[in-house]
């Protein structure tokens, strides 16, 4: 699954702008797209507005009626004029998809601009909402691959995305059953976020734990990717039945200490790597804002080229912001780099 072009209609400072991912000169949609521009200029809203919008379908999906007011995504979506996104290559729909959120005089001129594609969503006209669903049999079929993903994620390949804010990937200290071995916290796996709380059902360490007892050689792995962005320690892959995860120093034999302790820098590689890693389906699309928010300038590239190469293993796309001239430069060069609120 790939986004070909996003539209958004007064979302925040954008009015009414199309973002279109299509690569005129390969012939194809990029993979990897970054958002710049200062700050207030509207790059976090455009992820959000992805994110939250895809949240919607699955509403739609599931029960084939309008989401409800009480929906988080519903209540977000309601703010603004239209937000609406085309995706292509789902996998078992031979045409391109469309899911709207927004204004009905507004969605007929999409509409009218993409004969091709079939729509799915709600369309406000005098402040009442009305449900657009396609009578075709693709969409039973991926209603079906929605709620396999949601209750059985390990046998499901359809896509889902993966949506990481800046603000919403702190590191929360857990204080409750630490050290218990838990199942894994529901997680929602249409829509992936890091919602971390105080319990210790549901942290990150606790996920990581269950992953080794599961799924050994994925959390090697996982150990090995964080292992190389630290510096002077390295996670000890290594866990002694009722104990957290420990941090080898390197300079100091024998000592070592929690997760807790790793820099703000470090845990925020942690997080990425391990939801990116573990959660992202093939042809996924991960979108972060500011992947690089207090990594040391030494580092971001590689840890940039460390999160594209995950998702191009999965066939899948990225989505990125980021205030930093070093990645604006690389976006330009390789990929899609989308300008925001000037010529900065």
């Amino acid at each position: 699954m790939k986004i070909l072009a996003i539209y958004l209609n007064q979302v925040g400072p954008i009015n009414n702008q199309k973002f279109d991912f299509y690569d005129d000169w390969r012939d194809q949609v990029y993979s990897r797209v970054l958002f710049s521009g200062a700050n207030g200029s509207g790059k976090s809203l455009v992820l959000r507005a992805i994110a939250e919008l895809w949240q919607a379908s699955s509403e739609w999906l599931e029960n084939h009626a309008t989401s409800s007011n009480t929906d988080l995504s519903n209540d977000w979506l309601q703010q603004w004029g239209g937000i609406a996104m085309i995706l292509t290559d789902l996998p078992d729909i031979s045409t391109p998809v469309g899911l709207v959120f927004g204004e009905r005089a507004w969605f007929k001129k999409r509409e009218t601009e993409h004969p091709e594609v079939q729509w799915m969503g709600e369309i406000i006209s005098d402040q009442k909402s009305s449900l657009l669903l396609p009578q075709q049999e693709w969409l039973n079929h991926w209603s079906e691959a929605r709620n396999q993903l949601i209750l059985n994620f390990e046998m499901v390949n359809t896509p889902n995305m993966i949506y990481l804010d800046a603000e919403g990937c702190r590191w929360v200290t857990p204080k409750h059953r630490v050290g218990k071995i838990l199942s894994e916290a529901a997680i929602p796996r249409w829509l992936v976020k890091y919602q971390p709380t105080e319990d210790w059902q549901g942290q990150l360490e606790a996920s990581l734990i269950n992953l080794k007892i599961v799924k050994p050689h994925k959390f090697d792995q996982i150990i090995r990717d964080v292992n190389q962005f630290l510096y002077d320690k390295e996670i000890n892959p290594d866990i002694r039945v009722g104990r957290r995860i420990q941090v080898k120093l390197k300079d100091k034999p024998g000592q070592s200490h929690t997760l807790d302790a790793l820099s703000a820098g470090e845990r925020q590689i942690l997080i990425k790597l391990y939801l990116v890693s573990c959660w992202l389906k093939p042809g996924g699309v991960v979108m972060i804002d500011e992947p690089d928010h207090y990594l040391h300038p030494s580092l971001v590239s590689s840890f940039i080229a460390q999160l594209e190469s995950l998702v191009e293993e999965q066939k899948g796309q990225l989505l990125i912001s980021s205030h930093l001239p070093k990645i604006w430069s690389r976006y330009e060069t390789r990929d899609k780099r989308i300008k925001l609120g000037g010529t900065l």
